[in-house]
């Protein structure tokens, strides 16, 4: 299936698409109950990998999470874990327990399932809204507005015209090209291919969604700020690293 149309503006800049929340909770975030916390649901977006978009399941687990607890309740923690690959070609089902309920946060746990085996599971924790008299947050970094920045697909076309670009940088760099994605990421200090080498293992940039909507591990560690500087969210990753080996190409 082709990702949602892009904005209009294509330049990063602005407000997404007024129409953006309603498209995602009548399609994507839109769950059929089967029985009492259980729900399917259904396949939008299909990566080049074949393979199930994992921020699509995340939101219909917290979804299917969130219809089992009362409205005046906010999720506060989500905890998240990728057991297999995701099937586009059947629905996901959803199973919620309601691991613990009280007067002030309420505990559900998530499975979502194909073919009878879990592929996801998770927990999340909700709270009730109460008044606090300590706020506190990290502090955003200082760094242009999207709209100064080049936009993804125009750095890929300048690195591409690159003619010292290094061959295992140009085939990947074709093939992120070829994708067809629905978040748009403006690079803060984007590299140069001289540098794609040794690159800091910290980056920042700015993401929106476009238009509608080996043998090791690696940790990513991120907080997201609106634009006018309120932490969102803080968020930690952990995830599969594969590297294919070198081979050399001496003849000794």
């Amino acid at each position: 299936m082709s990702s949602p149309q892009a904005p209009e503006d294509g330049q990063g800049g602005g407000d997404p698409p007024r129409d953006l929340r309603s498209v995602l909770v009548t399609s994507v975030l839109n769950l059929e109950p089967l029985d009492e916390d259980l729900f399917r649901g259904r396949n939008y977006w299909i990566p080049k990998s074949k393979r199930l978009f994992g921020g699509q399941i995340m939101g219909q687990a917290l979804v299917a999470a969130a219809k089992s607890v009362s409205e005046d309740v906010q999720v506060h923690s989500l905890h998240c874990y990728f057991v297999r690959a995701g099937d586009p070609k059947v629905p996901v089902l959803y199973q919620v327990e309601r691991t613990r309920t009280g007067a002030s946060f309420s505990v559900r746990s998530v499975k979502a399932v194909q073919h009878g085996r879990p592929i996801f599971i998770c927990q999340a924790s909700f709270q009730q809204a109460q008044p606090s008299p300590i706020q506190h947050q990290f502090s955003m970094p200082t760094v242009p507005p999207p709209e100064v920045l080049l936009d993804f697909d125009t750095l890929l076309d300048q690195y591409l015209r690159d003619p010292n670009l290094q061959k295992k940088y140009r085939v990947g760099l074709n093939r992120i090209a070829a994708q067809d994605v629905p978040i748009e990421i403006k690079l803060v200090n984007p590299p140069t291919p001289s540098q794609m080498q040794n690159m800091e293992p910290k980056q920042m940039f700015w993401v929106r969604a476009r238009g509608y909507i080996g043998g090791s591990r690696g940790l990513v560690r991120g907080q997201l700020w609106r634009r006018d500087g309120v932490l969102a969210v803080s968020c930690a990753q952990e995830g599969v690293i594969r590297v294919k080996p070198q081979v050399s190409e001496s003849k000794l």
